[in-house]
């Protein structure tokens, strides 16, 4: 005989026993039925499933190809235009000029040489220019290159000021300077003044290559946040004709806490 179910330990009556043979399972998509949704497919992975799920695809959505959608049955000039740009369309995408971003060196904008306000010669986003020439500068004036690439600028004259801002690889040659040369967020810049310069100020600037006359070894150089600089002046030794010598900028710095002070030394990597 069957063993008596256990009872109990609590004060209510034991759950009745479970039927003899267990409870017999719910047929297929029987509970998915119930909630309402569609009966889950069969479980499976391969090849098996992949067939079994394109063979219930439904094409119903799909647009059907006709006749007069095929490239082959379209006409000639038709399917053309279709595979390929007009040769108009890439003359015009070839022509576009390169712009610069925000930050970037470079024209900006239209080109421009002009006085303005009877005090500044503008020279303005000149690209490529090799023959820029301001003659008709004077002591009172000042001459702003701005945002130039791959130019040659000569002053002739001797002016007030010289500013250089936003360039690359620009070459300015130039007479006397009364007050300074300035050289702002500029790559790759040359310098030459065939006269007397008595100020030059270097500021966030890379590869800058300056060429001073005898008339102009009295100058001071200030530099701020710049690299690769060099200063090229005639050998003291060499008389008229002497040859050029070019001495670096330095751009490593020592520095020492001296009491309430701070010392600074150039590096001795400038020391020979």
């Amino acid at each position: 005989a069957a063993a008596a179910p256990a009872k109990g330990s609590g004060k209510g009556k034991g759950a009745p026993p479970p039927p003899k043979g267990g409870f017999s399972k719910p047929p297929p998509g029987h509970l998915a039925e119930i909630a309402g949704a569609q009966p889950a497919p069969p479980q499976g992975g391969g090849m098996g499933a992949l067939f079994g799920q394109l063979q219930n695809f439904s094409t119903g959505n799909l647009k059907k190809v006709t006749d007069d959608m095929k490239t082959k049955n379209r006409p000639k000039e038709e399917a053309a235009g279709a595979a390929a740009p007009t040769p108009a369309a890439q003359a015009a995408q070839a022509k576009a000029p390169a712009v610069a971003g925000r930050g970037q060196k470079g024209p900006k904008g239209a080109p421009l040489i002009e006085l303005q306000k009877d005090t500044n010669w503008m020279v303005e986003n000149q690209d490529g220019n090799k023959n820029i020439v301001v003659d008709q500068a004077d002591m009172k004036q000042l001459v702003c290159i701005i945002n130039c690439r791959d130019c040659v600028v000569h002053v002739k004259n001797k002016v007030k000021n010289i500013n250089v801002d936003g360039c690359v690889k620009v070459t300015v040659v130039c007479a006397d300077v009364l007050s300074a040369v300035e050289f702002v967020n500029s790559d790759r810049i040359q310098f030459q003044t065939t006269g007397k310069i008595n100020s030059m100020a270097i500021d966030k600037c890379d590869g800058v290559v300056v060429y001073l006359s005898k008339e102009s070894l009295g100058a001071e150089i200030s530099t701020s946040k710049s690299s690769d600089m060099n200063i090229n002046i005639p050998d003291p030794d060499g008389g008229a004709d002497a040859d050029m010598i070019e001495l670096p900028v330095p751009e490593q710095f020592v520095t020492k806490v001296e009491g309430k002070k701070l010392k600074t030394e150039v590096s001795s990597l400038y020391s020979h």
